[in-house]
């Protein structure tokens, strides 16, 4: 990723007040999205590239993980983190973090709304970069724009440092690409019940008239990833 000084979009970012109270919806959200997606268990390390403000940082602190931390390359996401986070989170670019001397392994790596700030290209050697940092049985988790729903198009051309746009078919193709394998490709989860069952009501409707309706129908999707066996 091109470093955060030398863009000005990265720059215009504001990041104030951004990710900075963990609400209840936000616990729904990371427990379906996250534990329920990738099946962590207690006891498991987390490592989290992109990590903003903290606020899923905030989640695993919530829960408890003892062994967690956040990288990004923006010294500004730590003005608004407290002091437990600050001493979680190491501010780097992803290349010399991944060149650095510390080769922790972690059970879980996860990119929330990373993936699609690189070329293809670049996508596929983060990804393939991750798999030296994954335990045994390790997994990584992506969330994305779904463009194949056009409920994702807002988010994705919403940030002109987004280089990529992807679909269910498309994460797949990047992910073997970089010798992972998919476990799994799921809508996000929403914020109430009552907007996830209006919008189910939705999409089973458009199913029933289209020809060709999206196999995944909101705005954002979660793809999880297994780093292939070596042959």
């Amino acid at each position: 990723m091109t470093e955060i000084s030398a863009n000005p979009f990265y720059a215009a970012y504001d990041r104030r007040g951004q990710g900075t109270e963990l609400k209840n919806k936000h616990i729904r959200q990371y427990s379906i999205d996250f534990i329920e997606a990738c099946a962590w268990r207690p006891g498991m390390s987390v490592l989290e590239l992109g990590c903003g403000n903290g606020l899923f940082l905030r989640f695993l602190q919530h829960m408890g993980v003892e062994n967690f931390l956040g990288v990004d390359g923006d010294p500004r996401v730590l003005e608004e983190m407290p002091e437990s986070l600050k001493t979680r989170v190491k501010i780097s670019d992803f290349s010399a973090f991944f060149s650095s001397d510390c080769q922790e392994k972690y059970d879980r790596i996860v990119l929330f709304d990373v993936l699609e700030h690189f070329s293809p290209e670049d996508g596929v050697g983060l990804l393939a970069s991750l798999k030296g940092r994954l335990k045994e049985g390790g997994r990584v988790v992506v969330r994305v724009p779904n463009v194949a729903s056009p409920f994702g198009l807002n988010l994705q051309y919403n940030d002109v440092t987004h280089r990529t746009a992807y679909t269910p078919g498309s994460i797949a193709q990047v992910a073997r690409a970089a010798g992972c394998e998919i476990v799994a490709i799921r809508p996000q989860s929403y914020s109430s019940w009552g907007k996830e069952v209006r919008e189910k009501l939705l999409t089973a409707t458009l199913n029933w008239f289209l020809a060709m309706p999206p196999t995944v129908w909101s705005p954002l999707m979660i793809a999880v990833l297994e780093a292939k066996p070596k042959s």
